[in-house]
């Protein structure tokens, strides 16, 4: 049996229309795909974005936006990481929009493209990672004022803490830094910044994570579920050990039971002797270390030798195992191993 990781678009559809509902009427949304969307897989999440009625998606690289065109022919396509100008052509090729992030990249935007290619700004409104800031932006307005601009945005910082008073501040410098330049659609918001309230949607609202079941919320479904093989159950007596060091020692007779999942796939070393895997809400510790391509757990409390256990349940969700592995449902989606099956279900 294969290590599967289970993929609901029914829930995925449910994450869209919850956006949808908590986005004000005149703002449009878009989901972002980047990181091969998030670990579930492009080619199959961006048709059923689009089928939703998504029009515009944003990646990080060209090579991700590429992938993106050979599955949607008509929808606006965003490149987040700015504009490769020494990779132009597919730009124009697969009709892509490069996010302009530095007055260079602008100036060789318009030096290949003038005025024939549609183009987008990011403005740095304090989180200092990407984009135009209020001095770079003003000294070389006219500059920017020659570029075909369809979209302008930024990016919060501290979005998932809703009484951060960066949140508002970064919000007026990007209503400030927007009025002196052309009129053009305005985006601020990625998941957590949509659900600030539509005082931060502007024109366009960017979820990404949100969408994938990785923010817990009532309105929103956990969109996977990894189902992982049962390879070997024994039972070990008081003081016999188990895994990598001999990090654990049992303290009574138990059943242990060794599953294919490891690092490579994404269950982080974070997690020996502190983690734990399902059956139902049943959990199952795990025992010594997580391996490269191995686990091993207590199933002692359960009622059979199962023949595969779950790595989330209905109360452990994705944010729930991010916060056990000292991270971010982010990190946790992306690093799911290609070796895990994709399995799609309505």
């Amino acid at each position: 049996m294969p290590l599967e990781l289970h993929i609901s678009l029914a829930n995925l559809h449910n994450n869209l229309r919850f956006f949808r509902q908590i986005t004000k009427n005149s703002a449009e949304l878009s989901a972002v795909v980047k990181s091969n969307a998030y670990g579930l897989g492009i080619t199959k999440i961006v048709p059923e974005m689009e089928r939703f009625g998504v029009k515009s998606f944003f990646t990080a690289t060209i090579s991700e936006a590429i992938k993106v065109r050979s599955c949607s022919k008509h929808s606006e396509i965003f490149t987040l990481n700015g504009f490769d100008f020494l990779n132009a052509k597919p730009y124009k090729e697969f009709n892509i929009i490069p996010i302009i992030n530095s007055v260079l990249e602008a100036q060789k935007f318009i030096d290949t493209f003038g005025q024939t290619q549609r183009v987008a700004i990011q403005l740095n409104t304090g989180m200092n990672r990407l984009g135009l800031n209020k001095q770079a932006l003003f000294e070389n307005l006219d500059l920017i004022k020659k570029l075909p601009i369809n979209l302008i945005l930024s990016h919060l910082a501290c979005a998932d803490d809703i009484y951060s008073e960066e949140n508002t501040n970064q919000r007026n410098l990007f209503t400030e830094l927007c009025q002196g330049l052309p009129k053009a659609r305005q985006s601020l918001s990625a998941s957590h910044g949509a659900l600030l309230g539509t005082e931060f949607h502007f024109d366009m609202v960017r979820p990404g994570v949100g969408l994938y079941g990785g923010i817990k919320n009532s309105g929103l479904k956990e969109v996977i579920q990894i189902k992982v093989p049962v390879l070997q159950s024994f039972i070990i007596n008081k003081n016999m050990q188990v895994g990598y060091n001999f990090t654990y020692k049992a303290t009574q007779k138990m059943t242990v039971a060794t599953l294919a999942m490891g690092y490579a796939d994404g269950l982080p070393r974070t997690l020996s002797n502190n983690g734990k895997l399902f059956y139902g809400n049943i959990p199952c510790p795990i025992l010594g270390r997580v391996s490269m391509d191995l686990v091993t757990v207590d199933i002692s409390n359960l009622p059979k030798i199962p023949h595969h256990l779950y790595l989330f349940s209905s109360e452990y969700e994705v944010e729930d195992f991010a916060k056990d592995c000292k991270t971010i449902s982010h990190e946790v989606l992306v690093n799911f191993g290609e070796r895990i099956r994709r399995v799609y279900s309505e």
